[in-house]
């Protein structure tokens, strides 16, 4: 397959590059192509493309809060560019969106059919995607992420051990639930949906429900089974309303079902407990090379 690929030098971006093996793959970072940039994308889509996937996006929740107009030149007016010149050219349009498309209190997994309410700025940017792409693009490929980490990320999740080794207490938000989702494994699963063909909504995470406090926890503990101690001797629980004035704008639970992937990919993704070992273990490597 000939894919175009935005965003190569984020976080998800990075593991889509070496996903990509075996494609004839043009991966172009933030610097190399801007998706607001219509002279450019002009140019690009002069070309063939079998499939365009976009993993460019503000991913910062306050920045969003701060300035929607900006971030949303960013986060929704490019894609559904994106998504009509895909539509005018017959490629394959993957787009990247997230749980805080939903308000939070409802109390069980959320499936791709369940109606959307967001609360934030940023969950109303991805909410207007999965209304609007369809539309513009019947073949498009939506997919839900939620807490991506990963090697060399910008998240809690992925700073994780580092913070662990270095701070005696660390303050975690507390009193979210969802579920988590380790870069490597989504680079995976978003190769095997493109290849497959597939398009519609689907939610991609690592099997099984979980919470900031949880996967703290459940790192340092797997960090000491390693042989490292951690300098963190208190995990602190901040009820998560509370860590700033933007966290009330969270979804309290968003745990997403992933049924309808493990329909199409039995039995689908692994449980997170495993991915985070994973993730230790390669963090420990870097470690040991340095």
């Amino acid at each position: 397959m000939k894919i175009l690929l935005f965003g190569a030098s984020g976080l998800l971006g990075r593991h889509l590059v070496q996903a990509g093996a075996g494609h004839e793959l043009t991966a172009l970072s933030h610097a190399q192509a801007d998706i607001t940039d219509r002279k450019k994308l002009d140019e690009l889509f002069a070309q063939p493309w079998d499939a365009v996937i976009n993993a460019a996006a503000v991913c910062d929740f306050d920045a969003c809060e701060r300035d929607p107009v900006g971030t949303g030149r960013i986060n929704r007016a490019a894609p559904l560019d994106l998504a009509r010149r895909c539509h005018d050219v017959g490629a394959k349009f993957v787009q990247f969106t997230s749980d805080y498309v939903f308000r939070g209190d409802v109390d069980r997994p959320l499936t791709e059919t369940d109606p959307v309410d967001p609360i934030s700025v940023y969950g109303q940017q991805k909410a207007d995607l999965e209304g609007e792409i369809p539309g513009l693009c019947p073949q498009a490929l939506i997919i839900r992420l939620s807490w991506l980490y990963g090697e060399n990320g910008k998240t809690f999740m992925s700073l994780l051990p580092g913070l662990l080794a270095k701070e005696k207490t660390l303050r975690v938000a507390s009193g979210k639930l969802g579920r988590c989702l380790y870069a490597p494994d989504a680079a995976d699963w978003i190769r095997r949906l493109v290849e497959g063909g597939h398009s519609g909504v689907f939610n991609l995470v690592n099997d099984g429900d979980t919470s900031w406090e949880e996967f703290a926890r459940s790192c340092r503990d797997r960090m000491r089974a390693q042989g490292s101690e951690p300098a963190c001797r208190e995990i602190i629980e901040v009820p998560f309303e509370e860590m700033g004035p933007n966290w009330s704008k969270r979804p309290r639970f968003s745990c997403l079902d992933i049924g309808k992937l493990a329909q199409a990919f039995p039995p689908g993704p692994r449980c997170w407990t495993g991915a985070l070992g994973d993730f230790l273990d390669s963090q420990k490597t870097v470690a040991a090379k340095r």
